[in-house]
């Protein structure tokens, strides 16, 4: 079997390894000129921490993130509102979250691959099912067919467009600022992620390195439809959360700030039509609420290798059926859950944030987390 793979962030550098690693074929298609290895952090639940252990063969990458064993809900006075355990008790996860600048992770699936593995500077045009094959064209005008496509092309899929044109991004009302600074303060923890909420806003925060202090911040709040805020402008939004939350973000620099109006998908309708596949942001995009959004495309992308891999049939199709089954209903009982979770962090009212507000919501995400694939 040979199968293309469209798009090389990591959710489909992740698959490439992944079904490398099984004995399948397969090669990876870009559409920008270089590696897609800039950013600032990612976090990975310990669900696709064991995915990412299977993928890369041995416990050395751990050694490239900090481990995280808490999230830390507080108010806007900095009290502790409530704190989530990643690694509750009677689970046996056998692996801690953690926080990876997203090019050391990028970094660390890369090097997996060989040089001619990854193709750049080949944007997906088209798509055509030609008999028991997936015709790809390019926008270079180069064509080719597989027997399986992948895509893993993000929120702007050309590979959705073709699988399921009525899913389409929606507009969440919410942006989100990012950075990544060296900065210590006794308020912020080396162990753990930590949210100050505010009014229809919130800042969260996780470290990246303890011995040298560095840390990734996330800013989210209600756009309205007005202009995207500067990092003056967060530093007055903000004004009412801990000063030292304010001195982090302002000594980001203002060029390293990434922000964007956040949008997502409901992940509803096909998954597979043919022989081509969706796989992460392409179908399932979600709000970086809990940052879970990279562990259920690896969950899934392990689940589609498992499906390819093990199939008996002569027809690919009950393969394909297969992945759709399984993972298509929990990842949109997934999104729900971080719907949730966004409702009530945004767009409720002051003060609604409570233990007995989010216990529920984290017993559900719980719920789903003993469904993982490992």
């Amino acid at each position: 079997m040979r199968v293309a793979i469209i798009g090389a962030g990591l959710n489909g550098l992740a698959c490439a390894v992944m079904l490398k690693r099984l004995g399948v074929d397969c090669v990876v298609f870009e559409r920008g000129t270089g590696p897609r290895d800039s950013g600032t952090g990612i976090y990975v639940w310990p669900q696709a921490m064991q995915v990412l252990r299977f993928v890369l063969k041995d416990r050395a990458f751990l050694s490239r993130g900090q481990p995280i064993e808490f999230l830390d809900t507080h108010d806007k006075h900095g009290q502790l509102i409530h704190s989530q355990p990643v690694r509750p008790a009677g689970m046996g996860l056998p692996a801690p979250a953690m926080m990876f600048l997203r090019t050391e992770l990028f970094r660390l699936l890369a090097d997996r691959l060989d040089e001619d593995d990854i193709h750049y500077g080949m944007g997906c045009e088209s798509l055509e099912n030609v008999g028991d094959q997936v015709r790809l064209t390019f926008t270079n005008g180069h064509r080719f067919d597989f027997d399986l496509a992948v895509g893993a092309d993000g929120v702007s899929s050309t590979t959705r467009a073709f699988v399921n044109p009525g899913l389409v991004p929606h507009d969440t009302g919410l942006v989100a600022s990012r950075g990544v600074v060296n900065f210590d303060s006794p308020l912020l923890h080396s162990d753990r992620c930590q949210i100050f909420t505010s009014r229809h806003s919130r800042v969260v925060t996780y470290p990246l390195n303890k011995a040298t202090s560095l840390r990734y911040w996330f800013a989210a709040y209600q756009h309205r439809n007005q202009p995207l805020l500067d990092r003056q402008g967060l530093l007055e939004l903000f004004a009412p959360l801990p000063q030292d939350l304010l001195r982090m973000m302002g000594q980001t620099p203002e060029q390293d700030i990434l922000t964007h109006k956040l949008k997502a998908l409901t992940g509803e309708g096909r998954w597979f039509r043919g022989r081509v596949v969706l796989l992460g942001d392409s179908i399932h995009a979600m709000l970086p609420t809990l940052g879970y959004g990279l562990t259920l495309g690896l969950e899934n992308g392990f689940m589609l290798a498992q499906a390819l891999v093990g199939h008996c049939d002569a027809d690919l199709e009950a393969a394909l059926q297969r992945y759709e089954i399984r993972a298509a209903r929990r990842s949109r009982e997934m999104l729900q859950v971080m719907d949730d979770f966004t409702r009530l962090y945004y767009f409720e009212p002051e003060g609604e944030v409570s233990p007995a507000r989010l216990a529920p919501i984290v017993q559900r995400f719980q719920q789903l987390a003993q469904s993982t694939v490992f």
